[in-house]
């Protein structure tokens, strides 16, 4: 499960840097190869080289790494959350008053219960 999660999250934060695994390869000293293989959850980096990639992908923890400092999100549950982040109260206010106006109108996944 952990294997998982940072193979997830090395390729989340790999994207979102706008790297290939190419360049990452080459920003640490390691194939592209091998870098694929990290993000599929067929092996893992050395303590040493989640330094690096913290580093590299301007992560502040290998604990965010890991996702351990937060639930495991998806991919698309991050950028999510980093857009919400980016705006200002007035923004925040306007995207959940549309998330909540999606939910009124039936986007909801299973069993979910409306927000008041």
């Amino acid at each position: 499960m952990v294997r998982e999660e940072l193979a997830k999250r090395l390729k989340y934060y790999r994207e979102k840097n706008g790297m290939t695994v190419y360049e990452v390869g080459e920003a640490v000293g390691k194939s592209g190869k091998t870098i694929s293989a990290w993000e599929v959850g067929r092996g893992q980096p050395d303590a040493d080289m989640l330094i690096l990639l913290c580093k590299l992908y301007h992560v502040r923890s290998i604990a965010d790494l890991y996702g351990e400092s937060t639930p495991a999100l998806t991919s698309d549950e991050l950028s999510f959350l980093e857009i919400y982040r980016s705006l200002n109260s007035d923004g925040r206010s306007k995207l959940l008053e549309r998330g909540k106006e999606l939910q009124e109108l039936g986007y909801v996944k299973g069993d979910i219960e409306k927000m008041a």
